[in-house]
């Protein structure tokens, strides 16, 4: 770990010498939290927000509040915000979280501010997101929903993530959110196809199957890119399996696999059909497939589910490009 002086910890506070206090609970003062700001701005993320991480919260708190009241600039107050976020992963995640979002709401120009807030708000839900993390991932939505109710890609995630989370635990309150969510957009927007095939595809996880092929018989001959096009051919063939229509569903499950080899889903599908159709061996060639295939990265079926959530890497990384000074050699990136 690089230091720009030769002890950051002497520098942080005399008291983190005393007997009575457990590393974890040393007190952090002015001018150690200055210095980990300078780390952040050279680069080090990582092992800065680690320090903060080890700091008696309520010391923590006292100095961004004295931060905050000393009227710094916008860069000073994004760079805390992810000194903080990055803090929030190695303890005290809470207390980080709800201080980094009191510095990006100190940002002093509205615009640069929503930006901000927006931005952070979409890639901390994202990552919690891609680590199928449901509890905090679903509070850091609504938090996200309280600073911005209106915009419409959050409602859009948040909506995605509900039905992600909900199909894969079969949790009903979240599909039922979802539903709700996604109908919403859905009655702006009457015409969006991904809205639909997703508000389908919910009605048919909350076991309203005629309620779902009723959607999509909305769609009519809409352009579908590649993940929505799987999704859709998906539901259509759960659709069908369930109502006992075994042709419609292989042939729909078959034209999934065609699309998209690698889904674990179509495959699966494709074998249930086959099986309910009395066809074994076309079953038993469909599921080879799937046993035969190398494993790879995310599956379709799950890169349509995560959608921009994938992306969240980015977002974080754009965010400490504007606020890092050239990186000295040696130093994290």
């Amino acid at each position: 770990m690089r230091f720009s002086s030769t002890s950051l910890v002497l520098s942080l506070v005399a008291v983190v010498a005393s007997p009575s206090l457990s590393p974890a609970q040393s007190r952090i003062d002015a001018g150690g939290y200055q210095e980990l700001l300078n780390e952040v701005r050279g680069g080090l993320f990582i092992s800065s927000g680690r320090v903060l991480a080890g700091f008696d919260p309520d010391s923590v708190e006292r100095v961004v509040a004295d931060l905050i009241a000393s009227g710094p600039d916008a860069r000073e107050l994004k760079t805390a915000a992810l000194l903080h976020t990055e803090a929030a992963g190695h303890g005290y995640s809470e207390t980080h979280l709800q201080l980094a979002r009191s510095l990006l709401k100190a940002i002093p120009d509205p615009e640069d501010r929503g930006d901000w807030i927006r931005r952070w708000w979409l890639a901390l839900c994202f990552s919690y997101q891609v680590q199928l993390s449901v509890g905090p991932g679903v509070a850091a939505f609504e938090g996200a929903m309280e600073d911005m109710p209106d915009d419409r890609d959050l409602r859009r995630a948040f909506a995605a993530t509900l039905w992600m989370f909900g199909k894969q635990r079969e949790e009903p309150t979240y599909l039922t959110r979802a539903g709700v969510m996604l109908q919403a957009l859905l009655e702006e927007t009457p015409d969006d196809p991904d809205l639909r095939i997703r508000f389908a595809g919910v009605l048919l996880d909350l076991g309203r199957p005629e309620d779902a092929a009723f959607v999509l018989d909305q769609l009519g001959d809409a352009r579908l890119r590649s993940g929505p096009r799987l999704a859709l051919l998906l539901i259509r063939g759960e659709i069908a399996l369930g109502a006992g229509e075994f042709d419609a569903a292989e042939a729909a499950f078959a034209e999934a696999v065609r699309r998209s080899r690698r889904s674990p889903a179509a495959v699966s599908g494709l074998v249930a059909a086959r099986l309910s159709q009395g066809n074994a061996e076309g079953a038993a060639e469909a599921a080879g497939a799937l046993l035969a295939r190398a494993p790879t990265g995310w599956e379709p079926e799950w890169r349509y589910w995560l959608g921009p959530a994938l992306d969240y890497p980015g977002i974080f990384q754009a965010m400490k490009d504007e606020v890092r000074e050239p990186a000295e050699e040696g130093s994290e990136r």
